[in-house]
């Protein structure tokens, strides 16, 4: 039996829900062009929610703003 292919996808890279469509097939992720895997696969329920409000893909934006601001602060010490 074929399974067909999740249409709402999360990168595997940036972390960015989008649906698929017949522009995106193929072609990766719209932000960063890197694979992609079902976002239900990864994120169960919530992935609906999370395509709403982007939140893993926030998260991970805010987590590298405050290392660069940490490491800024750390090399002003010196």
């Amino acid at each position: 039996m074929k399974r067909n292919q999740a249409k709402l996808r999360v990168c595997a890279s940036c972390e960015w829900i989008f649906l698929e469509n017949e522009k995106t097939k193929n072609k990766g992720c719209p932000k960063c062009g890197f694979a992609s895997y079902g976002a239900r696969f990864v994120y169960g329920k919530a992935a609906y929610r999370y395509k709403l409000n982007q939140q893993p893909w926030v998260r991970k934006k805010l987590g590298d703003y405050m290392m660069s601001l940490l490491k800024e602060i750390e090399s002003s010490r010196v």
